[in-house]
């Protein structure tokens, strides 16, 4: 069994935030569909086409797909999560990109 990271249920790649399966909300409202994406900008479970267009489209090696459900869609990211596979790769500068925090000297 894959080890799970502790609180708060997420693992950090080297410049983004791994959410864990668990901190995946079902949407409220029927959304247009479940889009997963596995390397992206940014990795998970979203809802509109056009939200999902700016995690994944112009990155080389990016990895989504359209799931009928959002059951379907969670059981696939889980997966992904427990071997490793999902991996967010914001572009340098662009809107995913983390804030680069600066401390103050002693």
């Amino acid at each position: 069994a894959a080890s799970r990271p502790s609180a708060p249920h997420a693992s950090t790649s080297r410049t983004a935030v791994i959410p864990h399966p668990s901190d995946l909300a079902e949407p409220t409202s029927k959304p247009e569909g479940f889009y997963l994406v596995i390397i992206g900008q940014e990795v998970g479970i979203f809802y509109m086409w056009k939200d999902t267009a700016l995690w994944v489209l112009e990155i080389s090696g990016a990895i989504y797909y359209k799931c009928k459900t959002f059951q379907q869609a969670l059981a696939n990211y889980t997966a992904a999560y427990d071997k490793g596979e999902l991996c967010a790769i914001p572009s340098p500068g662009g809107p995913f990109w983390p804030a680069v925090l600066h401390m103050p000297s002693p």
